[in-house]
């Protein structure tokens, strides 16, 4: 992809910052697109994960009879690709996985790199897999975010070119697989909840109450005002959006930056919010640290870190699928995100 530094640049000049809301230990900082990008057409249409699997137009088994741990064949009957978001998780067949990271599935057949986050077993629940309600905690996602780069960055260039097999492409993208499997345990351990096949999915069914309560704490706000508090708790239905037109947001955790996610689509973001919120929620429902911290000003921070990401220079290859997976690294961040055709699609950012 040419130029991805002024793609990213200019994407990431179309998000406003909105007013910060807080619940507990987590502060929410909303990104809202401009008015002239939420009109402007998209070049790409896609759906996601739980709608296509919903739909019957997308299925993820294990790659053969005998399955494979770090890989899954999607089979996607279209018309539209499918985007998965990093760290969504899939549910059942041999053993739940995760992504490894955003990934664009065109129609027809693809292999998915994934992650391992059921340690003990290995054994056939069903034949397809479905969709969990969440994406991993951030934890988790950021260390095995790291893993993902420091493959990518140890190949040959020539080997991140899309005219390789999507099968070999997939391959590049590869995590710590011990490593993750000792990060499922740890955020176990810490939240007191025990799994006999030490599945994360547990973690969520075991703190589930608290979980929902913290997602209805950052659902639809009751009104204008409600909003714009920056030291207010929205209250609403779960699932839904604090700001209207949110494509993105920014997470603290006891005051001090946790991740950024995005998707320049407004709509497909709010599909996909319920599922990052959890994620952030069972990160909050650890222990505090022991030791106090300062906290940031939310929109200073934001702010700063795009002016970081912006003077950044990509590294670009091949996404797992469709289009170029980007990764970019700055003092403070490691981000990760897609783009097809000169368009973002999708950020994700962790401090180092």
């Amino acid at each position: 992809m040419e130029h991805a530094s002024s793609v990213l640049s200019e994407a990431l000049g179309d998000l406003k910052p909105e007013a910060p809301l807080a619940s507990g230990r987590l502060t929410l900082l909303p990104l809202t697109l401009l008015p002239l990008t939420r009109t402007r057409p998209s070049k790409t249409r896609y759906v996601l994960l739980a709608t296509a699997i919903e739909r019957g137009r997308l299925t993820v088994t294990e790659v053969s009879d005998g399955g494979s741990v770090p890989y899954l064949k999607a089979t996607n009957k279209g018309p539209w690709p499918v985007l998965i978001f990093d760290g969504e998780e899939l549910i059942g067949a041999k053993q739940n996985r995760i992504m490894n990271t955003t990934i664009l599935v065109g129609v027809g057949e693809s292999i998915l790199p994934v992650s391992c986050v059921e340690q003990g077993r290995w054994s056939a629940r069903s034949s397809a897999f479905a969709a969990g309600d969440w994406t991993s905690h951030p934890r988790l996602r950021r260390e095995k975010e790291s893993q993902v780069r420091c493959a990518l960055a140890s190949l040959p260039d020539a080997l991140g070119a899309p005219e390789l097999p999507q099968e070999v492409r997939a391959s590049h993208f590869r995590s710590d697989q011990g490593a993750v499997w000792q990060e499922v345990e740890r955020h176990s351990r810490e939240l007191k909840v025990g799994s006999e096949t030490g599945a994360m999915a547990d973690a969520y069914a075991g703190r589930a109450q608290d979980l929902e309560s913290m997602v209805a704490a950052f659902g639809p706000a009751r009104s204008d005002a409600v909003a714009g508090e920056a030291a207010g708790a929205p209250t609403g239905a779960p699932g839904e959006v604090p700001v209207k037109g949110m494509a993105g947001v920014a997470v603290f955790l006891d005051g001090v930056f946790l991740c950024l996610d995005t998707l320049w689509s407004a709509r497909r973001f709010r599909e996909i919010y319920p599922k990052l919120l959890r994620g952030y929620a069972l990160e909050a429902l650890q222990a505090p640290p022991t030791k106090k911290v300062t906290s940031i000003d939310p929109e200073t921070e934001v702010l700063r870190l795009f002016a970081e990401l912006s003077a950044a220079t990509p590294l670009e290859r091949a996404g797992v699928d469709l289009g170029t997976d980007l990764r970019v690294e700055t003092k403070t961040t490691l981000g990760a995100g897609l783009a097809l055709e000169g368009d973002m699609l999708q950020l994700s950012v962790f401090p180092r």
